[in-house]
């Protein structure tokens, strides 16, 4: 028989992490390739973050999401419609993880 070396398995917490990496530049890939989330509308924003509608208010009202860099307003039939930068949103989604 022969000996087995245990070594190794000092390894497995490594190849999990390098696995989970793999595993989020897959996700962002297909996200490029075929977007899952439409993240110039504010349902998009909202399953692409995971977080609530209420939320997406608070950071508009208190400056999270800046006006012309996160999003901008379009006037449409007597109504102002939000419209947001889908580069911004990913980028600020970038720095909310770190």
């Amino acid at each position: 028989m022969s000996a087995v070396d245990f070594d190794v398995l000092k390894l497995i917490p490594k190849m999990l992490e390098e696995m989970q990496d793999l595993k989020k530049e897959v996700t962002e890939l297909k996200q490029h390739i075929k977007p899952e989330y439409d993240l110039t509308k504010r349902a998009g924003v909202m399953a692409y973050l995971k977080v609530s509608n209420n939320t997406i208010t608070r950071y508009i009202s208190e400056g999270t999401f800046k006006e012309g860099y996160h999003y901008h307003r379009e006037l449409k039939n007597n109504a102002s419609k939000i419209i947001f930068v889908s580069g911004a949103i990913k980028e600020f989604k970038k720095e909310k993880t770190k």
